[in-house]
């Protein structure tokens, strides 16, 4: 059972978290060159004040079903104090790169792939204009710290909002017998959190990024219910109806349309009948109507290419078309966590 004290840690665990990346978030734009104003027609938008509360909200019902005994409390997750600090630095050293790029003077670096690279073209872009895409050692080092410094501390947050219709559909389950699946992991920060809330569950994480998988397994550590693997989400590498759950964080806003399309399909053959499908990413128009103008600034400010096709989408049809039934759907500040399974 939670205690008194267990609430106060988390507490001043996430209101550290915040205080830090909202530091780096404010020094940043006292950095960067003001982008000049959105030539369209923007939708309404929220004031500091409202996102404030909201991301308030977002811990306090992480911490209402920590206490009701869904989840543990989230273990702290990243390097030791002076790598921490070295990335905060090679932070701040990589914005002026990511500033030439917002406002055109420095080119694109990352030439056109081809298939021989094992690398499609969608894929080899500078996404949110970071230095070299997803494909070197130094972006997987500044990702994390990009990400959290962008939503104010709260990333790891709306990701872990996933682990709540996971925890009910693990009832009666015994979760040795399981097998997961994290599709796009990233740096691993999803598949850390659901290994320490159910280290007995058995984890794949996939991706086409081999300096981000590096990272993902420093993350994790050394365990065997944990296993990672290169690898294109339209394109699982896993039999059909092989897997009890499939997850996948900030994933379908970053791939074209057709390819989300795909990525949605291979997710619903690979999990069993019965499983669970859970996709954390972006809110879309309509999920919060009072914010969609942020959602509407989001590609102007930031090199997101197919987020707008994304946000004039909607999730729960594309999975509904992909043959999933949803389960649930819950906004997350500014993310959505929506639950599917496999009739």
């Amino acid at each position: 059972m939670a205690t008194a004290l267990d609430r106060l840690t988390y507490a001043a665990r996430q209101t550290a978290r915040v205080a830090w990346y909202a530091g780096h978030y404010a020094a940043g734009r006292r950095l960067l060159k003001p982008m000049p104003k959105p030539d369209f027609a923007i939708g309404p938008t929220p004031s500091r004040a409202e996102l404030t509360a909201d991301m308030r909200a977002l811990f306090e019902r992480e911490w209402r079903d920590i206490a009701a005994g869904l989840f543990p409390a989230p273990r702290g997750l990243g390097p030791e104090p002076a790598e921490f600090l070295r990335r905060s630095l090679l932070y701040f050293r990589d914005l002026p790169q990511v500033d030439a790029r917002r406002h055109g003077t420095l080119d694109d670096e990352l030439p056109p792939g081809t298939q021989a690279d094992g690398l499609p073209d969608y894929y080899r872009q500078n996404f949110h204009f970071q230095s070299d895409g997803w494909l070197s050692d130094h972006s997987a080092a500044l990702y994390d710290t990009q990400v959290e410094v962008l939503f104010t501390g709260a990333a790891d947050a709306m990701r872990r909002r996933a682990l709540a219709p996971i925890a009910e559909w693990m009832q009666g389950r015994d979760q040795r017998e399981l097998r997961g699946l994290d599709v796009g992991c990233g740096t691993g920060r999803l598949l850390a959190s659901l290994h320490g809330a159910w280290p007995g569950l058995k984890l794949i994480g996939i991706d086409l990024s081999a300096p981000y998988l590096e990272e993902a397994r420093r993350l994790i550590g050394r365990t065997a219910r944990v296993k990672l693997s290169e690898g294109a989400a339209e394109s699982l590498p896993f039999d059909d109806e092989s897997l009890d759950l499939v997850v996948s964080s900030f994933l379908m806003h970053e791939l074209p349309k057709k390819i989300r399309a795909d990525v949605i399909a291979e997710m619903a053959r690979v999990v069993k009948p019965g499983g669970l499908v859970v996709l954390v990413d972006s809110i879309q128009k309509g999920d919060h109507p009072a914010w969609d103008g942020l959602l509407d600034l989001f590609p102007h400010y930031f090199h997101e290419p197919y987020y707008a096709d994304y946000v004039n989408g909607s999730l729960e049809a594309w999975c509904v078309t992909a043959g999933l039934a949803p389960v649930s759907s819950e906004r997350a500040f500014l993310s959505k966590v929506a639950a599917f399974t496999r009739a």
